[in-house]
């Protein structure tokens, strides 16, 4: 894939080296998480892999977030792990907190907004 492909994927990084004035506030780490998720992918960085196979393995996640949204899932295990390691699972069940996840996810990345190439379909 070309970075301008992985771009159509995101929400709010279009391929800036610095995040744009432009951008909502609050959304800032979003982008930084779409920049970091495309790099990856074109570098073919194996943390990807590790993430997607984590999060699949420990949580479903593939089943937890349908494909619908037309966020890949590097990406939403990307999205995860960063929830994961600023929030920390400090037990409870793992249903719960895959649950806390996807409120997160749903509530403060994909309310409100498109990616680009929903925004292109129309």
């Amino acid at each position: 894939m070309t970075k301008e492909e992985l771009i159509l994927d995101c929400r709010y990084y279009n391929g800036e080296d610095e995040v744009p004035a432009s951008l909502p506030e609050g959304k800032e780490i979003f982008w930084d998480y779409e920049r970091v998720w495309a790099g990856w992918v074109l570098e073919g960085n194996d943390r990807l892999q590790k993430n997607i196979d984590y999060y699949t393995e420990e949580y479903d996640l593939p089943n937890l977030l349908p494909e619908r949204d037309g966020i890949p899932l590097g990406l939403k295990a990307l999205l995860f792990s960063r929830y994961d390691y600023w929030n920390g699972y400090m037990g409870g069940s793992k249903e719960e907190y895959a649950q806390g996840f996807k409120k997160w996810y749903l509530e403060k990345y994909v309310a409100g907004t498109k990616t680009h190439r929903q925004l292109l379909e129309g």
